[in-house]
């Protein structure tokens, strides 16, 4: 019998003794055993039982706050394309440019055809150049036809009438909304005669290849 009371007591005593150790026991990496130092890009320090995303050096120490390990965080690189996208990419574009080609020689029969067809597409371009050269030549003139005015009353010290700085002031924006619709229509011109050269210079080169 006391055998058996002595087996009973130490199977108690181990079942109660069992949770208390589990207690005790540290798991690695659980809240409160590890604690990260961490800095930041300016250096600054800071200390917590969690990783932060700012952490560029990490030191990390056990519960008696030595250091067991160091390590640094790393961003992820830039999303590059893949080679399967590139060549998708590049097969794309070659053939948007094989199509270009086609449509070229499909279209004219000479570089000749091509100057044709570049002058006719610069008529109206032209004209709106022209037009807006017009204007600008126009408003200058009545803006220094007034800045005159306003130039003689001054030498003869005499007031300039609050209408006439008005008017003044009214003909130079207007002047400025002119120079800059005049370069736009310029601009635009320039891209079409340049079109129509670039157009002319490959088909030349396709004519060439092709003989």
């Amino acid at each position: 019998m006391s055998v058996i009371r002595t087996l009973v007591s130490l199977t108690v005593a181990a079942a109660l003794a069992g949770p208390a150790l589990a207690q005790q026991t540290p798991k690695p990496g659980a809240s409160g055993t590890v604690m990260y130092k961490c800095l930041d890009d300016r250096g600054r320090a800071y200390y917590s039982d969690k990783l932060a995303p700012e952490c560029k050096q990490v030191e990390e120490m056990n519960r008696h706050g030595r250091v067991v390990r160091k390590h640094e965080t790393t961003k992820p690189g830039p999303v590059t394309k893949s080679v399967a996208e590139d060549g998708k990419a590049g097969a794309k574009d070659s053939a948007e440019k094989q199509r270009r080609d086609r449509a070229l020689t499909a279209t004219y029969t000479s570089e000749e055809e091509i100057d044709v067809a570049r002058d006719r597409s610069l008529v109206m371009p032209l004209q709106t150049v022209k037009a807006a050269e017009n204007r600008l030549s126009r408003v200058n003139q009545q803006l220094f036809d007034l800045k005159t005015q306003a130039d003689r009353l001054a030498g003869q010290q005499k007031a300039i009438p609050p209408q006439l700085l008005e008017e003044i002031d009214v003909k130079q924006k207007e002047l400025s909304a002119i120079e800059a619709e005049f370069q736009q229509r310029k601009s635009y011109a320039e891209s079409v005669r340049a079109k129509y050269e670039a157009d002319k210079l490959r088909y030349r080169e396709l004519k060439t290849a092709g003989k």
